[in-house]
Protein backbone atom coordinates (compact mmCIF):
# COMPACT_ATOMS: atom_id res chain seq x y z
CA UNK A 1 0.00 0.00 0.00
CA UNK A 2 2.87 2.17 0.57
CA UNK A 3 3.88 2.24 -2.80
CA UNK A 4 0.33 3.56 -4.21
CA UNK A 5 0.56 6.55 -1.21
CA UNK A 6 4.31 7.04 -2.32
CA UNK A 7 2.59 7.16 -6.19
CA UNK A 8 0.27 9.37 -5.32
CA UNK A 9 2.06 11.67 -3.22
CA UNK A 10 4.64 12.42 -6.01
CA UNK A 11 2.37 13.09 -8.69
CA UNK A 12 0.19 15.80 -6.93
CA UNK A 13 3.16 17.59 -5.57
CA UNK A 14 5.33 17.47 -8.67
CA UNK A 15 2.00 18.27 -11.01
CA UNK A 16 1.24 21.06 -8.58
CA UNK A 17 4.61 22.93 -8.66
CA UNK A 18 4.67 22.32 -12.56
CA UNK A 19 1.69 23.91 -12.75
CA UNK A 20 2.80 26.58 -10.59
CA UNK A 21 6.10 27.29 -11.43
CA UNK A 22 5.48 26.71 -15.31
CA UNK A 23 7.72 24.04 -15.18
CA UNK A 24 7.86 22.39 -19.21
CA UNK A 25 8.58 18.62 -18.18
CA UNK A 26 9.46 16.47 -14.93
CA UNK A 27 10.61 12.82 -14.80
CA UNK A 28 10.65 11.19 -11.51
CA UNK A 29 11.61 8.12 -10.22
CA UNK A 30 10.85 6.93 -6.90
CA UNK A 31 13.32 3.93 -5.12
CA UNK A 32 13.22 1.24 -2.88
CA UNK A 33 16.22 -0.43 -1.64
CA UNK A 34 17.99 -0.05 -3.98
CA UNK A 35 15.66 -0.63 -7.16
CA UNK A 36 13.75 1.93 -9.16
CA UNK A 37 10.13 0.95 -8.08
CA UNK A 38 8.00 3.57 -10.11
CA UNK A 39 8.56 6.13 -12.86
CA UNK A 40 6.90 8.71 -14.29
CA UNK A 41 6.73 12.18 -16.54
CA UNK A 42 4.85 15.04 -16.63
CA UNK A 43 4.44 17.89 -19.12
CA UNK A 44 6.73 18.30 -22.07
CA UNK A 45 10.27 17.59 -23.16
CA UNK A 46 10.17 19.99 -25.55
CA UNK A 47 6.96 22.70 -26.06
CA UNK A 48 4.58 21.80 -28.30
CA UNK A 49 5.86 18.38 -28.42
CA UNK A 50 2.94 16.91 -26.12
CA UNK A 51 5.82 14.11 -25.27
CA UNK A 52 5.99 13.61 -21.05
CA UNK A 53 9.26 12.92 -20.40
CA UNK A 54 10.09 8.97 -19.42
CA UNK A 55 12.99 7.33 -17.27
CA UNK A 56 15.25 7.32 -20.20
CA UNK A 57 14.96 11.07 -20.82
CA UNK A 58 18.06 13.02 -21.04
CA UNK A 59 18.12 16.22 -18.71
CA UNK A 60 21.41 18.03 -17.35
CA UNK A 61 21.35 17.08 -13.78
CA UNK A 62 24.14 20.00 -12.69
CA UNK A 63 25.56 19.82 -9.10
CA UNK A 64 24.18 16.20 -8.68
CA UNK A 65 27.47 16.03 -10.77
CA UNK A 66 29.33 16.44 -7.75
CA UNK A 67 29.35 13.20 -6.08
CA UNK A 68 30.83 11.37 -9.39
CA UNK A 69 33.50 13.80 -9.23
CA UNK A 70 33.87 12.94 -5.54
CA UNK A 71 33.45 9.03 -6.20
CA UNK A 72 36.60 9.39 -9.08
CA UNK A 73 38.73 11.19 -6.33
CA UNK A 74 37.67 8.65 -3.81
CA UNK A 75 38.55 5.63 -6.36
CA UNK A 76 41.81 7.05 -7.28
CA UNK A 77 42.75 7.77 -3.17
CA UNK A 78 41.82 3.66 -2.86
CA UNK A 79 44.29 2.63 -6.10
CA UNK A 80 47.21 4.38 -3.89
CA UNK A 81 47.28 7.29 -6.49
CA UNK A 82 46.55 10.44 -4.24
CA UNK A 83 45.91 11.17 -0.67
CA UNK A 84 43.02 13.18 0.56
CA UNK A 85 45.33 15.07 2.58
CA UNK A 86 47.44 16.30 -0.09
CA UNK A 87 48.07 19.78 -0.90
CA UNK A 88 46.36 20.40 -4.13
CA UNK A 89 49.86 22.08 -5.03
CA UNK A 90 50.80 18.62 -5.25
CA UNK A 91 49.28 17.86 -9.09
CA UNK A 92 48.32 21.30 -9.67
CA UNK A 93 51.58 23.52 -9.29
CA UNK A 94 50.05 26.26 -10.62
CA UNK A 95 47.94 26.66 -7.30
CA UNK A 96 50.39 28.25 -5.82
CA UNK A 97 50.17 31.21 -6.91
CA UNK A 98 46.44 31.42 -5.59
CA UNK A 99 46.66 33.49 -2.75
CA UNK A 100 45.60 32.11 0.32
CA UNK A 101 44.58 34.53 3.60
CA UNK A 102 47.29 35.18 5.92
CA UNK A 103 48.06 32.84 8.59
CA UNK A 104 46.11 30.12 6.57
CA UNK A 105 46.73 26.63 6.44
CA UNK A 106 46.90 25.74 3.01
CA UNK A 107 44.39 23.91 0.59
CA UNK A 108 44.02 19.56 0.69
CA UNK A 109 41.96 17.49 -1.71
CA UNK A 110 39.74 16.82 1.28
CA UNK A 111 38.87 20.67 1.77
CA UNK A 112 37.77 21.10 -1.48
CA UNK A 113 35.97 17.49 -1.52
CA UNK A 114 33.94 19.42 1.55
CA UNK A 115 33.73 22.55 0.41
CA UNK A 116 36.03 23.83 3.22
CA UNK A 117 38.63 25.27 1.32
CA UNK A 118 37.56 29.39 1.79
CA UNK A 119 36.40 30.22 -1.46
CA UNK A 120 33.42 32.30 -1.37
CA UNK A 121 29.90 30.95 -3.04
CA UNK A 122 29.31 31.09 -6.72
CA UNK A 123 26.00 30.62 -7.61
CA UNK A 124 25.33 31.61 -10.34
CA UNK A 125 28.40 32.91 -11.88
CA UNK A 126 30.01 29.15 -11.67
CA UNK A 127 26.58 28.10 -13.62
CA UNK A 128 27.72 30.13 -16.87
CA UNK A 129 31.64 28.91 -16.79
CA UNK A 130 31.74 25.48 -17.99
CA UNK A 131 32.52 26.46 -21.54
CA UNK A 132 35.84 28.02 -20.06
CA UNK A 133 38.98 26.01 -21.69
CA UNK A 134 41.58 24.60 -19.16
CA UNK A 135 44.62 26.84 -20.15
CA UNK A 136 42.27 29.83 -19.76
CA UNK A 137 40.97 28.14 -16.19
CA UNK A 138 44.92 27.44 -15.06
CA UNK A 139 45.32 31.10 -15.91
CA UNK A 140 42.41 32.75 -13.72
CA UNK A 141 42.72 30.35 -10.64
CA UNK A 142 47.25 31.34 -10.82
CA UNK A 143 46.28 34.82 -11.35
CA UNK A 144 44.75 34.44 -7.52
CA UNK A 145 41.47 34.21 -5.96
CA UNK A 146 39.20 35.87 -3.40
CA UNK A 147 38.67 34.16 0.30
CA UNK A 148 36.00 34.39 2.41
CA UNK A 149 37.83 32.67 4.88
CA UNK A 150 40.92 30.44 6.32
CA UNK A 151 41.01 26.72 4.30
CA UNK A 152 39.43 24.37 6.76
CA UNK A 153 37.40 26.94 9.37
CA UNK A 154 34.03 26.48 7.70
CA UNK A 155 31.41 25.49 5.04
CA UNK A 156 31.01 27.36 1.85
CA UNK A 157 29.60 26.01 -1.81
CA UNK A 158 31.87 25.97 -3.96
CA UNK A 159 31.75 25.21 -7.82
CA UNK A 160 35.11 26.38 -8.57
CA UNK A 161 36.84 24.07 -5.77
CA UNK A 162 35.13 20.78 -7.75
CA UNK A 163 36.05 22.16 -10.97
CA UNK A 164 40.10 21.77 -9.52
CA UNK A 165 39.37 18.41 -8.54
CA UNK A 166 38.69 17.47 -11.50
CA UNK A 167 41.92 19.04 -12.87
CA UNK A 168 43.45 16.26 -9.90
CA UNK A 169 41.69 14.11 -11.37
CA UNK A 170 42.71 14.83 -14.99
CA UNK A 171 46.60 15.43 -13.73
CA UNK A 172 46.88 11.81 -11.39
CA UNK A 173 45.05 9.52 -14.15
CA UNK A 174 46.60 11.60 -17.37
CA UNK A 175 43.43 11.33 -19.34
CA UNK A 176 40.60 14.00 -19.69
CA UNK A 177 38.20 14.28 -16.86
CA UNK A 178 35.44 13.20 -19.26
CA UNK A 179 37.57 10.09 -20.32
CA UNK A 180 38.13 8.77 -17.38
CA UNK A 181 34.80 9.36 -15.55
CA UNK A 182 33.38 7.43 -18.50
CA UNK A 183 35.88 4.58 -17.97
CA UNK A 184 35.81 4.13 -14.87
CA UNK A 185 32.27 5.77 -13.51
CA UNK A 186 30.01 5.28 -15.71
CA UNK A 187 30.64 2.38 -18.00
CA UNK A 188 30.88 0.12 -15.32
CA UNK A 189 27.54 0.82 -13.77
CA UNK A 190 26.26 0.37 -16.56
CA UNK A 191 25.42 4.02 -17.14
CA UNK A 192 26.04 3.86 -20.88
CA UNK A 193 23.82 6.97 -22.59
CA UNK A 194 24.71 9.67 -19.18
CA UNK A 195 27.32 12.20 -20.83
CA UNK A 196 29.38 14.91 -20.50
CA UNK A 197 28.97 16.02 -23.76
CA UNK A 198 25.64 18.07 -24.83
CA UNK A 199 26.35 17.19 -28.51
CA UNK A 200 26.24 13.05 -27.74
CA UNK A 201 22.53 13.34 -26.28
CA UNK A 202 20.42 11.73 -29.03
CA UNK A 203 17.66 14.54 -29.84
CA UNK A 204 14.70 11.37 -29.32
CA UNK A 205 15.47 11.47 -25.42
CA UNK A 206 17.11 14.77 -25.11
CA UNK A 207 14.79 17.28 -22.19
CA UNK A 208 15.49 20.56 -23.99
CA UNK A 209 16.08 23.29 -21.42
CA UNK A 210 13.92 26.38 -20.54
CA UNK A 211 14.52 29.76 -18.67
CA UNK A 212 11.76 31.80 -17.27
CA UNK A 213 11.56 35.61 -17.62
CA UNK A 214 8.86 38.09 -17.89
CA UNK A 215 8.15 37.77 -21.32
CA UNK A 216 7.88 33.85 -20.59
CA UNK A 217 9.11 30.35 -21.11
CA UNK A 218 11.91 31.05 -23.42
CA UNK A 219 14.81 28.11 -24.54
CA UNK A 220 17.53 28.05 -23.00
CA UNK A 221 21.15 27.17 -25.43
CA UNK A 222 22.96 24.29 -24.68
CA UNK A 223 26.43 24.90 -23.61
CA UNK A 224 29.74 22.77 -24.14
CA UNK A 225 32.20 21.08 -21.78
CA UNK A 226 35.41 22.50 -20.05
CA UNK A 227 37.34 23.21 -17.08
CA UNK A 228 33.78 23.88 -14.79
CA UNK A 229 32.31 20.27 -15.85
CA UNK A 230 33.16 18.78 -12.94
CA UNK A 231 30.93 20.14 -10.91
CA UNK A 232 28.23 20.46 -13.08
CA UNK A 233 27.96 19.04 -16.36
CA UNK A 234 26.76 15.47 -16.48
CA UNK A 235 23.27 14.25 -18.62
CA UNK A 236 21.81 11.70 -17.01
CA UNK A 237 18.26 10.04 -16.94
CA UNK A 238 16.22 8.72 -14.12
CA UNK A 239 16.76 4.62 -15.10
CA UNK A 240 20.38 5.12 -15.12
CA UNK A 241 20.18 7.71 -12.09
CA UNK A 242 18.69 4.94 -10.32
CA UNK A 243 21.67 2.62 -10.98
CA UNK A 244 23.69 5.81 -9.47
CA UNK A 245 21.54 6.23 -6.03
CA UNK A 246 21.69 1.97 -5.67
CA UNK A 247 25.15 2.02 -5.32
CA UNK A 248 24.28 4.41 -2.59
CA UNK A 249 21.69 2.43 -0.94
CA UNK A 250 22.66 -0.62 -0.89
CA UNK A 251 26.48 0.25 0.70
CA UNK A 252 29.07 2.72 -0.62
CA UNK A 253 28.91 4.29 2.43
CA UNK A 254 31.89 6.72 2.82
CA UNK A 255 30.58 9.80 1.05
CA UNK A 256 27.83 9.62 2.98
CA UNK A 257 28.99 10.43 6.42
CA UNK A 258 28.27 13.94 7.73
CA UNK A 259 32.05 15.52 7.18
CA UNK A 260 31.48 19.10 7.47
CA UNK A 261 28.53 20.94 9.58
CA UNK A 262 26.63 22.67 6.92
CA UNK A 263 23.72 24.34 9.76
CA UNK A 264 21.05 23.66 11.58
CA UNK A 265 17.39 24.91 11.00
CA UNK A 266 13.94 24.69 12.82
CA UNK A 267 11.86 22.80 10.41
CA UNK A 268 8.01 23.83 9.73
CA UNK A 269 5.55 21.23 10.43
CA UNK A 270 3.56 19.66 7.30
CA UNK A 271 1.01 17.87 8.24
CA UNK A 272 1.19 15.06 10.76
CA UNK A 273 5.07 15.87 10.70
CA UNK A 274 5.71 18.32 13.73
CA UNK A 275 7.99 20.84 13.91
CA UNK A 276 11.64 19.93 14.19
CA UNK A 277 15.39 20.47 14.02
CA UNK A 278 17.61 19.22 11.09
CA UNK A 279 21.19 19.20 11.10
CA UNK A 280 22.80 19.61 7.78
CA UNK A 281 26.58 18.59 6.73
CA UNK A 282 28.80 18.14 3.91
CA UNK A 283 30.39 14.71 3.35
CA UNK A 284 31.96 13.72 -0.19
CA UNK A 285 29.78 15.39 -2.67
CA UNK A 286 26.71 14.64 -1.07
CA UNK A 287 24.66 16.36 1.83
CA UNK A 288 23.58 14.97 4.75
CA UNK A 289 20.59 16.02 6.52
CA UNK A 290 19.66 14.85 10.13
CA UNK A 291 16.05 15.23 10.81
CA UNK A 292 15.28 14.53 14.47
CA UNK A 293 12.04 13.16 13.92
CA UNK A 294 12.37 11.31 10.35
CA UNK A 295 16.14 10.05 10.43
CA UNK A 296 19.11 10.90 8.15
CA UNK A 297 18.16 11.83 5.12
CA UNK A 298 21.55 11.85 2.11
CA UNK A 299 21.11 14.13 -1.11
CA UNK A 300 22.48 16.79 -3.42
CA UNK A 301 20.50 18.87 -5.65
CA UNK A 302 21.45 20.39 -9.24
CA UNK A 303 20.28 24.06 -10.55
CA UNK A 304 21.77 25.00 -14.05
CA UNK A 305 20.60 27.02 -16.79
CA UNK A 306 17.84 25.45 -18.32
CA UNK A 307 17.51 22.98 -15.79
CA UNK A 308 16.68 21.63 -12.01
CA UNK A 309 17.23 18.16 -10.14
CA UNK A 310 17.50 16.74 -6.72
CA UNK A 311 17.95 13.20 -5.70
CA UNK A 312 17.41 11.69 -2.29
CA UNK A 313 17.57 8.53 -0.10
CA UNK A 314 16.52 7.89 2.98
CA UNK A 315 18.47 5.31 4.90
CA UNK A 316 16.47 3.78 7.62
CA UNK A 317 13.23 2.85 5.35
CA UNK A 318 14.88 2.22 2.27
CA UNK A 319 12.93 5.11 0.27
CA UNK A 320 14.71 7.75 -2.52
CA UNK A 321 13.60 9.92 -5.05
CA UNK A 322 15.07 11.53 -8.50
CA UNK A 323 13.73 14.50 -9.37
CA UNK A 324 14.74 15.91 -12.80
CA UNK A 325 13.32 19.18 -14.52
CA UNK A 326 14.30 21.42 -17.75
CA UNK A 327 13.62 24.84 -16.10
CA UNK A 328 16.16 26.61 -14.79
CA UNK A 329 16.55 26.17 -10.92
CA UNK A 330 13.58 24.45 -10.77
CA UNK A 331 12.30 24.16 -6.86
CA UNK A 332 12.97 20.30 -6.97
CA UNK A 333 14.75 20.57 -3.38
CA UNK A 334 11.74 21.36 -1.23
CA UNK A 335 9.61 19.68 -3.94
CA UNK A 336 11.58 16.04 -3.44
CA UNK A 337 12.01 17.02 0.38
CA UNK A 338 8.57 17.20 0.93
CA UNK A 339 6.99 14.13 -0.67
CA UNK A 340 10.43 12.03 0.87
CA UNK A 341 8.95 13.35 4.06
CA UNK A 342 5.62 12.33 3.87
CA UNK A 343 6.36 8.73 1.89
CA UNK A 344 8.98 8.22 5.68
CA UNK A 345 6.05 9.60 7.81
CA UNK A 346 4.00 6.55 6.20
CA UNK A 347 6.34 4.27 6.22
CA UNK A 348 7.28 5.24 10.41
CA UNK A 349 3.31 5.30 10.75
CA UNK A 350 3.04 1.35 9.16
CA UNK A 351 6.52 0.41 10.79
CA UNK A 352 6.92 0.68 14.85
CA UNK A 353 10.47 0.61 15.48
CA UNK A 354 11.44 -2.55 17.84
CA UNK A 355 11.91 -0.93 21.14
CA UNK A 356 15.28 -2.21 22.96
CA UNK A 357 15.88 -1.45 26.35
CA UNK A 358 19.01 -2.11 28.69
CA UNK A 359 18.42 -4.14 31.15
CA UNK A 360 18.21 -1.87 34.01
CA UNK A 361 16.19 0.84 31.83
CA UNK A 362 13.44 -2.55 32.01
CA UNK A 363 13.43 -2.61 35.78
CA UNK A 364 13.16 1.25 35.99
CA UNK A 365 10.54 0.99 33.68
CA UNK A 366 8.31 -1.18 35.72
CA UNK A 367 9.42 0.61 39.15
CA UNK A 368 8.42 4.30 37.41
CA UNK A 369 5.32 2.86 36.40
CA UNK A 370 4.32 1.57 40.11
CA UNK A 371 4.64 4.99 41.76
CA UNK A 372 2.14 6.26 39.58
CA UNK A 373 -0.14 4.45 41.97
CA UNK A 374 1.64 4.04 44.70
CA UNK A 375 4.59 6.10 45.91
CA UNK A 376 7.54 4.26 47.70
CA UNK A 377 10.50 6.34 49.01
CA UNK A 378 12.59 3.12 49.87
CA UNK A 379 11.99 2.28 46.05
CA UNK A 380 12.98 5.61 45.06
CA UNK A 381 16.38 5.57 47.61
CA UNK A 382 17.05 2.54 45.99
CA UNK A 383 16.53 3.56 42.13
CA UNK A 384 17.20 7.44 42.51
CA UNK A 385 21.04 8.93 41.78
CA UNK A 386 22.17 11.81 44.26
CA UNK A 387 21.40 14.31 41.78
CA UNK A 388 17.38 13.53 41.49
CA UNK A 389 16.89 15.14 44.82
CA UNK A 390 18.77 17.83 44.35
CA UNK A 391 17.34 18.55 41.45
CA UNK A 392 13.67 18.63 42.79
CA UNK A 393 13.01 17.77 46.71
CA UNK A 394 11.64 14.64 47.21
CA UNK A 395 8.57 15.77 48.75
CA UNK A 396 8.04 18.48 46.15
CA UNK A 397 8.32 15.45 43.45
CA UNK A 398 5.80 13.36 45.11
CA UNK A 399 3.73 16.35 45.72
CA UNK A 400 3.84 17.23 42.25
CA UNK A 401 2.66 13.55 40.88
CA UNK A 402 0.11 13.27 43.70
CA UNK A 403 -1.18 15.92 42.02
CA UNK A 404 -0.88 15.27 38.58
CA UNK A 405 -2.55 11.72 38.83
CA UNK A 406 -5.93 13.53 40.54
CA UNK A 407 -6.29 10.44 43.40
CA UNK A 408 -6.85 8.18 40.13
CA UNK A 409 -5.54 4.85 40.55
CA UNK A 410 -5.04 1.73 37.98
CA UNK A 411 -2.01 3.77 35.82
CA UNK A 412 -1.56 1.38 33.29
CA UNK A 413 1.21 1.87 29.99
CA UNK A 414 -0.61 3.37 26.98
CA UNK A 415 -0.09 0.40 24.20
CA UNK A 416 2.33 1.41 21.51
CA UNK A 417 3.45 4.86 23.57
CA UNK A 418 6.92 3.14 24.59
CA UNK A 419 9.78 4.56 22.70
CA UNK A 420 13.82 4.41 23.15
CA UNK A 421 15.96 6.29 21.27
CA UNK A 422 18.94 4.96 23.35
CA UNK A 423 19.46 1.58 25.76
CA UNK A 424 19.35 4.43 27.94
CA UNK A 425 16.75 6.39 27.86
CA UNK A 426 12.96 5.76 27.44
CA UNK A 427 9.71 7.70 27.05
CA UNK A 428 6.15 6.64 27.18
CA UNK A 429 2.18 7.63 28.71
CA UNK A 430 0.27 5.93 31.28
CA UNK A 431 -3.08 6.28 31.24
CA UNK A 432 -5.95 6.24 33.72
CA UNK A 433 -9.85 6.66 32.21
CA UNK A 434 -9.47 9.31 30.32
CA UNK A 435 -6.21 10.81 31.39
CA UNK A 436 -2.89 10.34 29.85
CA UNK A 437 0.69 11.72 31.39
CA UNK A 438 3.89 11.81 29.14
CA UNK A 439 6.61 10.48 31.00
CA UNK A 440 10.60 10.69 30.47
CA UNK A 441 12.87 8.95 31.95
CA UNK A 442 16.75 8.82 31.68
CA UNK A 443 19.53 6.35 33.69
CA UNK A 444 23.00 7.34 34.64
CA UNK A 445 25.92 5.79 33.40
CA UNK A 446 27.04 4.02 36.01
CA UNK A 447 27.61 0.19 36.23
CA UNK A 448 24.38 -0.45 38.26
CA UNK A 449 22.42 2.19 36.50
CA UNK A 450 19.81 4.26 38.36
CA UNK A 451 17.35 6.47 37.21
CA UNK A 452 19.41 10.42 37.13
CA UNK A 453 16.03 11.91 35.28
CA UNK A 454 12.21 11.56 35.57
CA UNK A 455 9.90 13.87 34.26
CA UNK A 456 6.42 13.64 33.84
CA UNK A 457 3.70 16.16 32.47
CA UNK A 458 -0.25 15.87 31.34
CA UNK A 459 -1.05 14.60 27.97
CA UNK A 460 -3.93 15.54 25.52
Amino acid sequence: MILEDAVAVATQELDAIRIEKEIPGIACGLMKEGKLVYSFGLGETLLGNQSPPTADSIFRIASMSKSFTAQAILLLRDRGALKLEDLITSYLPWTGTIGLPADSAPITIRDLLTMGAGLPTDDPWGDRQEYLPLPDFDALVGAGLTFNRKVNTGFEYSNLGYALLGRIISAVSGQPYETFMKREIQDPLGMTTSTYFSDLVPESLRAHGYAKFESGVVPEPTTSNGAFTPMGGLHSSVKELALWVSMFQTGKSEAQNPYRLVQSVLAKEQGEIAERIITSSYGYGLYIDEDATLGRFVSHSGGYPGFGSHMRWHRESGWGIIGLANLTYAPMVPTCSKIMNQIVHLYKKSNKPKVILGHATQEAFAVVNGLFNTWNNEICDRWFTENMDLDQPRQERSSALEKITSGLTGWTVLADSLTAPTLSFAKWKVQSGEVMIEVEMLMSPEKSPRIQKLTFKTST
